[in-house]
């Protein structure tokens, strides 16, 4: 069978947004059925264009999204249907929004095991078995939705082929090879959708397995695409002690949280095995919020990782979270100038978005303070929700600014006038273009336009907003 898998192109722009890394759910599925036979191949627009040609000549057609690229999929599957073409649809939002996705398309995958369930699909079209009998699955029969009990979790990820990059059309670009070493994550953020698509099990793979795709693979720069790379220490020091081992110590980079810079044994191994860079989930500099998020962090503990990171040689990209019920105008600053003060690298100012299947989404729609719901403004750069210590447009427009603070030409000429020519200043040049051109963006300056046009006067400072709702910004 020939079948096709497509990966939407996000809409959100950020300073990473230049490292080619494409998600490893379909080179995962499509690994699975080559090995069964089939013709398949991986489109994701950011590698190289869909050739639709080939795509409208096929027999199935698997799509996945995020909350943020849904709205693209959905115009993909009605085109494809008017073809004639069956498709099925997975990820994160459509599990938790089946019946919306089956307005779009023939089949939806809930929750994880997609490399199976595509399997059992299949043989459901070829006429081998009964589609009531394939778990996860939902459709439409007789016009009413169907949804099949859920699928259970994956108990050895072991067993799961190694994500095949080179089905992905394009792949020739990725210079930094994506690895999953785990999923699921042990604490359960208010904002996250993993503990709701993963559950809150931390599950993963063995060291064995993991140095098995690296000799595979033999890259040589490597991402970690674990929420939490270290949620469990003694695993990943066995990890890294057997890269040094086996001489698979390579530039690598990976999510962590604040909690690896008080085990100074982990630290030397993530040095010494080719750490050079941590993503750090910070999410706020208020710690009011940190704990409003379940956090189990500090402000305190935030600038002591950066600074021991930085004392082992390791760079830190501070990932925030900016819109709290507790965060008001100043939090934003303060963020940033922490950020500036304590010299993180580089930064993400993500505007707090309430994703489908979170507790904030549920607590947030129940309180009718969600006013936008078009899916593609859920890239964290768009407020679609009344926060509650200040209007939508000035948490909006401080974030702008903050991003404008931190990217600034400033910084960058300092960079240039003391020598630094290092990756620093070529992000930092990066996340001065992307600041301009979302700016510039007429679609953008029009959103901005309305939200000022709707909330024109600003909050006290000190007071909370009663979050009415209100229409949806046009």
């Amino acid at each position: 069978m020939k079948i096709r898998l497509i990966e939407p192109e996000p809409p959100g722009m950020h300073v990473w947004a230049k490292v080619l890394l494409p998600r490893l759910g379909l080179p995962i599925i499509a690994a699975t059925l080559k090995a069964q036979g089939h013709d398949v191949l991986v489109y994701n627009p950011t590698m190289a264009p869909i050739d639709w040609d080939d795509v409208n000549t096929s027999d199935l057609v698997g799509l996945s999204s995020t909350t943020s690229t849904a709205t693209t999929a959905y115009r993909f599957a009605d085109d494809l249907r008017a073809r004639g073409i069956p498709t099925v649809i997975g990820g994160s939002h459509v599990t938790f929004m089946a019946d919306e996705a089956l307005e779009h398309v023939d089949y939806v995958a809930r929750g994880e095991g997609g490399e199976q369930l595509m399997v059992e699909l299949i043989e459901a079209l070829a006429g081998d078995r009964e589609l009531d009998t394939i778990a996860g699955l939902s459709f439409k029969r007789d016009g009413l939705a169907v949804h099949n009990p859920p699928r259970e979790p994956c108990a050895d990820l072991d067993t799961l082929p190694f994500p095949d990059l080179r089905l992905v059309v394009g792949s020739d670009r990725i210079k930094t090879v994506p690895i999953m070493t785990s999923w699921g994550c042990p604490f359960d953020c208010t904002f996250c959708s993993v503990t709701a698509m993963f559950g809150k099990k931390y599950r993963f793979r063995s060291a064995e397995s993991v140095i098995a795709e690296l000799k595979d693979k033999r890259p040589e720069l490597v991402f970690f695409y674990d929420d939490n790379f270290a949620a469990n220490k003694k695993r990943l020091k066995k990890l890294l002690r057997m890269m040094i081992d086996e001489d698979l110590a390579v530039p690598w980079s990976a999510q962590v949280r604040t909690d690896v810079v008080r085990d100074q044994e982990l630290l030397e191994l993530m040095r010494d095995s080719g750490c050079h860079l941590v993503y750090l989930g910070l999410e706020s500099v208020n710690q009011e919020t940190l704990d409003t998020f379940e956090k189990a962090q500090t402000v305190e503990d935030i600038r002591k990782a950066i600074r021991v990171l930085h004392e082992y040689g390791i760079k830190s990209h501070g990932m925030f979270v900016l819109g709290a019920d507790t965060d008001d105008v100043q939090t934003v600053r303060d963020t940033v100038r922490l950020a500036q003060d304590d010299r993180i690298d580089t930064v993400m100012l993500n505007i707090l978005t309430p994703l489908p299947g979170t507790q904030q989404f549920r607590e947030f729609d129940e309180e009718g303070r969600i006013f936008d719901k078009r899916w593609e403004l859920y890239d964290a750069h768009h407020v679609v929700f009344e926060p509650r210590r200040m209007t939508p447009y000035e948490l909006q427009i401080e974030v702008l600014r903050g991003y404008a603070r931190f990217y600034s030409l400033r910084t960058w000429l300092k960079y240039v006038f003391t020598f630094q020519f290092t990756k620093r200043l070529l992000f930092h040049g990066w996340g001065m273009m992307i600041v301009r051109a979302w700016r510039r963006d007429e679609r953008n300056k029009a959103f901005v336009k309305a939200l000022k046009r709707m909330w024109p006067t600003p909050t006290p400072r000190g007071s909370v907003r009663g979050g009415a709702h209100r229409a949806g910004v046009d």
